[in-house]
């Protein structure tokens, strides 16, 4: 009954996210022409490349720090609180900052794995079968897991007992876990699909400006839905 319920949902959470999905993917769909067909957009993330190339792992985590734990709250500041920064906004971007800085170097780090079992190549072969490993094995296994359970133990005031009970329990993975990786799906399913298109010193910026476009959407819905802070549902990441 449990899992019965998860699914439902699970398929609720997916049609609600409809929408902003489809605009989240249209938007993916302009930087990839933008990328194929205009020098301009291209000479700029060959730049952004040799950037990510000179910095390493330090890049992923200021790039998903900014992308996953600053933006949102900037946005809920600008949007939502009449440009008044409170207490809550600062424990929120102190809190998650780190922790989305570490994921975005596990996420570089899964990358340049991808590349050494599969190769750079970016013909469909190669993406389709990177997607598969991304969204049906790295990320319910492994990323999204470890977002739910840190947000779990931040809720928790980082207490290692009630966010243990909690974390062990069925409901972590029918209450959170489904919901969450099917509704990620909707959007990184195409997302990592162009990431592994673009050259390899490009996915880590481009995971970090969709997760940018990702947190702008949710920023808008979690108002009308009244659900967790952005910072927090960016667990969404596949």
């Amino acid at each position: 009954m449990n899992i019965r319920h998860a699914f439902d949902k699970a398929i609720a959470g997916a049609k609600a996210n409809l929408l902003p999905g489809l605009l989240l993917q249209a938007l993916m769909l302009v930087f990839f022409c933008l990328y194929i067909s205009h020098e301009g957009t291209r000479h700029f993330l060959a730049n952004i490349a040799d950037l990510k190339r000179e910095a390493g792992y330090s890049f992923a985590f200021f790039s998903y720090m900014i992308a996953a734990a600053f933006l949102p709250e900037m946005l809920r500041v600008a949007f939502f609180q009449e440009g008044r920064i409170t207490r809550t906004n600062i424990w929120n971007f102190l809190t998650a900052a780190p922790f989305w800085g570490c994921i975005g170097m596990l996420i570089d780090l899964f990358y340049r794995l991808q590349i050494s079992w599969f190769g750079a190549g970016n013909n469909a072969a190669t993406v389709l079968t990177k997607m598969l490993v991304d969204q049906f094995l790295f990320s319910p296994f492994l990323c999204l897991p470890l977002t739910l359970a840190y947000f779990v133990w931040r809720d928790a005031g980082f207490r290692i007992a009630p966010a243990a009970r909690e974390i062990c329990s069925l409901a972590f993975v029918t209450d959170r876990g489904i919901p969450s990786q099917v509704a990620g799906w909707m959007i990184w399913i195409p997302g990592v699909s162009l990431i592994y298109f673009v050259p390899s010193d490009l996915q880590i910026p481009v995971a970090a400006l969709i997760q940018t476009f990702w947190v702008l959407v949710l920023t808008f819905t979690s108002r009308r839905t009244h659900q967790r802070p952005v910072s927090t549902r960016t667990t969404l990441r596949g």
